[in-house]
């Protein structure tokens, strides 16, 4: 695991897997892994395998700071 970038469709899959519910805990990065699976968001499957726990906190905030913009 390590620091990966950040893309806009990371925010926005994991924005989707937020507001589907699927989570027991938004924190739980694996199971944002395997929610994204199930939604077919490879690239957001692909950054949680990959990226640190620093950096996947990072793509929920902006993923949280976008679903409160779209509020």
């Amino acid at each position: 695991m390590s620091r990966v970038p950040i893309t806009d469709a990371v925010v926005e899959q994991l924005r989707d897997v937020l507001n589907a519910d699927l989570l027991d805990h938004e924190h739980n990065h694996m199971g944002a892994g395997f929610a994204a699976q199930d939604l077919g968001h490879e690239e957001l499957a692909q950054f949680i395998y990959e990226a640190d726990a620093s950096t996947y906190y990072e793509a929920l905030e902006r993923a949280r700071s976008r679903s409160d913009d779209s509020e």
